[in-house]
């Protein structure tokens, strides 16, 4: 447990951006072992949905999958493979932008750029992750793939299964949520990519940004994928109440 401790605060202390929770300080003392970051006063992506029972109109969705995909960029270009991205793990400051957070399972990757050893859960992982085979940053644009369907859907991954019949049919049966047909053809395109069975055919996080800050132009977002109407993701939020 304290390795994994230590391992996190080592971690956290590397990274300063706007899209990764920020790291304030640490108790390391046992056997009060506690981390101290930014408080998200907006909650978790996960309850905003599920416990909400809010959803996300596209240029919302658009907005929150640009604020994770810069995130994870970071991280990625400073070697740190998240392997636990979810919904769960993606928290709302009271400005409502979103932030990648808890890196407890996060490793920096070793020279080979590959790793192996299952981590992560099992709805959102990929799956050379969940079979025990060597993976590499790759394997969080996977999870990231099934985080923006849970955005577009409002549904938890592969709900009508446990998460271990789910890790079995991604698998051994290629299943994949089912995106629905009124989603718009750019990114539906965009899901299939990220949760290709192949990771070297998915996008890294650079070229997802460029998809979808096109797509935030075509659907009348700024640059930074926030709506220039005032109905955005803090007029959402507050239908929810």
């Amino acid at each position: 447990m304290y390795r994994d401790f230590a391992q996190e605060v080592y971690i956290m202390r590397k990274v300063r951006h706007r899209n990764v929770v920020q790291f304030i300080g640490a108790c390391t003392r046992q056997p009060n072992l506690y981390i101290i970051t930014d408080f998200m006063s907006g909650g978790s992506v996960y309850d905003y949905l599920h416990k909400k029972g809010s959803s996300f109109k596209l240029p919302e969705i658009l907005r929150v999958a640009t604020d994770i995909s810069k995130g994870m960029s970071y991280l990625h270009q400073n070697n740190i493979i998240h392997r636990d991205l979810k919904t769960a793990n993606l928290l709302m400051d009271e400005n409502k932008v979103v932030k990648v957070a808890d890196f407890g399972v996060a490793r920096v990757k070793d020279t080979s750029g590959v790793m192996t050893a299952e981590t992560g859960t099992y709805r959102w992982m990929a799956p050379e992750v969940i079979e025990h085979k060597p993976y590499d940053h790759k394997a969080d644009v996977f999870s990231f793939g099934i985080v923006l369907w849970e955005l577009l859907t409002g549904k938890i991954p592969y709900d009508y299964l446990t998460p271990l019949q789910a890790a079995i049919g991604v698998v051994q049966k290629g299943i994949r949520p089912t995106i629905p047909k009124d989603t718009n053809p750019k990114l539906a395109e965009l899901l299939q990519k990220c949760w290709h069975r192949d990771s070297a055919e998915r996008p890294d996080f650079s070229q997802i940004l460029e998809i979808l800050q096109r797509l935030s132009k075509e659907v009348g977002t700024d640059g930074d994928g926030r709506q220039k109407t005032k109905s955005g993701f803090l007029s959402a939020l507050k239908r929810s109440h």
